[in-house]
């Protein structure tokens, strides 16, 4: 299934995503919920803090920086793989489905797949979920 992006880089963009993710959560870790201003969700995402994406994080943070200078040192093939793998993580696409979310990676290019990549707050997750979906060989 992977042809330019290797398990051990998946892996190793999961492992830095998880270290922006609880930067980001230290952050945040003593704010009441109630002093976000929004009710309690009922369905769908329970954390009132998610809407605020990476905000929380200074621009220099340590933890995106290397996130994204991972990111970036990829080739652009293997960033796609890693953008189907994070849409299978959340359910998007099947491994059917491998070569039609990789067509929809290229048309969204490639400035849009890195900030995908780098926003979605449980990147950690969803990448090793999507190796699972493909039968990778180990997991974390």
């Amino acid at each position: 299934m992977l042809k330019q992006l290797t398990e051990e880089q998946a892996r190793h963009i999961a492992a830095l995503a998880r270290g922006v993710r609880n930067a980001r959560d230290a952050l945040l870790d003593n704010v009441p919920d109630e002093d976000m201003g929004e009710p309690p969700a009922a369905r769908g995402e329970q954390n009132p803090t998610a809407a605020f994406a990476l905000d929380p994080l200074p621009p220099d943070d340590p933890a995106v920086a290397a996130l994204q200078q991972a990111l970036t040192a990829l080739e652009a093939a293997a960033r796609s793989e890693l953008f189907v793998l994070m849409r299978m993580g959340q359910g998007d696409f099947a491994i059917c489905d491998w070569d039609r979310a990789l067509s929809e990676a290229d048309l969204l290019g490639e400035k849009t797949v890195t900030a995908a990549l780098i926003e979605d707050l449980d990147l950690h997750d969803h990448v090793t979920k999507g190796l699972y979906e493909i039968g990778s060989s180990s997991s974390t």
